[in-house]
């Protein structure tokens, strides 16, 4: 009912205009029953100006009208006897008044449709600018994502999923998952029921056969058609090579450490049995003369594999490392494997660290070392507490290890290599010292009142030496 719609807008809106109207209408009724000569009541009419008032009136309101209508009509009744009948007065005021509830009840009604429809409106509103948003997101998001139905057919794909598979401008609508992103359809089919969010790496294939590593966080929900699925892909393919090359760049680099640090052993040794060499006495017989010579041929050829270690661990790159990335990602790898142990961290780090003259891949290795000869060495200490801190010191960025163990008894033999009763043959040690003296740094062992305190001492780019 549009037209009632209306009207009860209008009363509501213009209150006092239609009471006038109402009171007007009254007053036009009460002046016919009164002064027209006609043998009837107009007192039915009553009920106009009491329905067109109600939308705007109280319930008190309505009564107190409706009984001054009934009044007014048993008042200038042709019909009525000598004195007041106190059950028409009742009669017709309830009936007013029944007639006014009527419409209060009416337009109650449709204030809470109009209040229902309201909402419903600015559900679907916040509906379509959520649904929107998430359109926006999933358009221009640079991660493939992909939602199937329970076929492992593609409902819906933006377009980085269609530059991932190389569909060009062709739909991913209705393609089946399985020829390019098989593990999709299995966990999708799988026995289980029940949502599922997880994340797996696995090989995917683009439309061109070419294959890829692909990282993709899954998600399973449950719809009135059947289980769907909704996958976020990310092309870890350029990643994997990054990090490969990364790894083989740090092992290539710490070879070379090592086998600088190895090659200056042999070429010491070489050197004192070179000079032993020179001392022995001149050998009789063809025999004793040949066994000589091979003698000496043998330590020329140690002092030339030394050399050639040696010239080769000299051949290094100048790399240049994020101090404060770095401690970040340790403190990512080293805070749980030392809680794990038992000990409390405490991580003091100076603010702003600069640059500093080392290996990325090689230092983390180096804190890494350090931070397993924490556990190896201070777990049966009275306490397991492990602070790590990294200043700016005369012109040096110091890291410091420091635990709460035994400390070290004999400091002398921390650096040696080939120690008995040391994990890894004792290179540990040995080795990170060699490779942060490859790039002008250096690892020391600092005394302390209480357990053992490691020094890293790394140079700043911005005050290079050599």
């Amino acid at each position: 009912m549009p037209q009632l719609d209306t009207f009860f807008g209008y009363a509501e809106s213009h209150r006092v205009t239609i009471c006038v109207a109402a009171g007007a209408l009254v007053a036009v009724i009460a002046w016919a029953d009164a002064y027209l000569p006609i043998e009837m009541s107009f007192g039915f009419l009553y009920l106009i100006p009491i329905v067109l008032a109600a939308a705007c009136l109280s319930s008190l309101q309505i009564v107190l009208v409706s009984s001054f209508c009934s009044f007014l009509r048993e008042l200038y009744d042709p019909g009525r006897g000598p004195a007041v009948s106190t059950s028409r007065l009742i009669a017709a005021g309830a009936g007013f008044a029944m007639a006014g509830f009527f419409v209060t009840g009416l337009n109650q009604r449709r204030r809470l449709l109009q209040k229902h429809v309201n909402e419903l409106e600015a559900e679907v509103r916040l509906r379509q600018d959520a649904e929107s948003q998430v359109r926006v997101l999933v358009e221009t998001s640079p991660l493939a994502i992909l939602t199937l139905n329970q076929g492992g057919r593609i409902v819906l794909a933006n377009e980085s999923a269609r530059e991932l598979l190389e569909f060009g401008e062709r739909p991913l609508q209705g393609v089946d998952v399985a020829p390019y992103l098989p593990i999709l359809q299995r966990m999708l089919n799988r026995q289980e029921r029940g949502n599922m969010r997880t994340n797996v790496e696995c090989t995917a294939h683009r439309s061109s056969g070419e294959i890829l590593l692909a990282n993709v966080w899954v998600s399973t929900y449950e719809t009135s058609a059947g289980p769907g699925l909704a996958a976020v892909i990310w092309d870890a393919s350029e990643n994997l090579r990054d990090r490969e090359t990364t790894k083989l760049d740090s092992m290539l680099a710490t070879s070379r450490v090592l086998i600088g640090a190895i090659s200056h052993e042999i070429r010491n040794l070489a050197a004192a049995a070179s000079a032993c060499y020179g001392k022995l006495p001149p050998p009789r017989g063809m025999d004793r003369a040949t066994e000589h010579e091979a003698l000496g041929s043998l330590i020329g050829a140690l002092e030339r594999v030394a050399t050639s270690g040696l010239r080769l661990a000299s051949q290094r790159e100048t790399a240049v490392a994020d101090l404060g990335t770095i401690l970040d990602e340790a403190r990512i790898v080293i805070e749980p494997l030392l809680r794990d142990a038992g000990f409390t961290v405490t991580w003091n780090i100076e603010d702003g660290l600069p640059l500093v003259q080392c290996d990325q891949q090689s230092l983390l290795q180096v804190f890494v070392n350090l931070a397993r000869n924490v556990v190896e060495h201070a777990a049966d200490g009275p306490e397991q507490n492990a602070k790590i801190s990294a200043v700016t010191e005369n012109r040096k960025v110091l890291v410091r290890f420091r635990d709460s163990g035994p400390g070290v008894a004999r400091p002398e033999e921390l650096f040696q290599q080939f120690q008995a009763g040391a994990q890894s043959y004792g290179l540990g040690l040995y080795i990170s010292r060699a490779i942060l003296r490859s790039y002008g740094g250096d690892l020391r062992y600092e005394p302390a009142e209480m357990g053992a305190c490691f020094l890293v001492e790394l140079w700043p780019v911005e005050k290079s030496v050599g």
